[in-house]
């Protein structure tokens, strides 16, 4: 599966280029990047960056600058209404599912989906009005990659791992903190603070800890990185697309399979 929707990314490229909806030369760096990619060449390229899918000349570091997203403080500031849905939203095994990746023990880490490769996920979206309001006034925010809310327990360890590409960057908003949980992007670590943010580019590696007795929560959401233009958005818009049908049946199969399995949980404490 993986193998398909990444040899056939230049392809599935070249094939949209031929309807003239953008000019080549203005998305060059995203053939670069698919062509990159197919040929296994990220290793090379990439530097500490090991996402992928990856896309050359884009800046790069593990953790980005509060300054650099003005948005953050209206984000912060919608955290109590994000985390009021949320808990209003009663969340049970059929809603939140382990994360399909098995970098954590089974059922420690649980995401609650509103978006998956940049779809909608139309379960659960209609209960997060001020949620996917206050995301759609960030740029990317609402259509870029994924968006869940993410719930680790007590005693969990997710393992090292990089990202899906570098062509967008990541966001947590802290919604429940708790001691002893924290996340290494590179080589530096942090703690969350409840109702605060950052910005981190997850096609760095990083891995979390949560060695608190309590459970903690983020909202956790991608956006396209700043030094996209836009006509390379509408180029990874479409490939989005691609990725999407190529890759998410496997993705979610393995989501129903996981809840299909596993009795009653919540995100957050009652």
């Amino acid at each position: 599966m993986e193998e398909l929707w990444i040899t056939e990314g230049p392809r599935e490229f070249e094939r949209w280029l031929v309807q003239g909806k953008v000019d080549p030369k203005q998305v060059e760096r995203i053939r670069e990047g698919l062509e990159i990619t197919a040929k296994g060449r990220i290793g090379e390229v990439g530097g500490e960056q090991s996402p992928e899918i990856y896309f050359p000349d884009l800046a790069a570091r593990p953790w980005w600058n509060r300054s650099d997203f003005p948005w953050l403080d209206r984000l912060e500031e919608s955290a109590p209404a994000i985390l009021e849905e949320l808990q209003a939203r009663k969340v049970g095994a059929d809603d939140a599912v382990s994360h399909p990746t098995g970098l954590a023990q089974d059922g420690k880490w649980r995401a609650l989906y509103l978006s998956c490769i940049g779809r909608p996920y139309s379960k659960n979206v209609a209960a997060f009005p001020q949620t996917l309001k206050t995301l759609s006034e960030i740029p990317g925010g609402a259509d870029c990659g994924m968006t869940y809310f993410s719930t680790i327990l007590g005693g969990t360890h997710i393992r090292p791992h990089s990202g899906f590409t570098n062509a967008h960057l990541r966001c947590h908003l802290s919604l429940v903190a708790t001691e002893g949980s924290r996340i290494r992007v590179a080589t530096e670590e942090r703690a969350w603070e409840e109702g605060k943010a950052f910005v981190f580019d997850d096609s760095f590696e990083h891995e979390v800890w949560n060695e608190g007795d309590e459970r903690r929560t983020v909202l956790l959401f991608d956006f396209w990185h700043p030094d996209l233009s836009a006509p390379e958005i509408e180029a990874l818009t479409y490939m989005m697309g691609v990725w999407r049908r190529m890759y998410s049946r496997h993705f979610w199969a393995h989501q129903m399979d996981t809840s299909a399995n596993r009795g009653s949980s919540t995100l957050l404490a009652s």
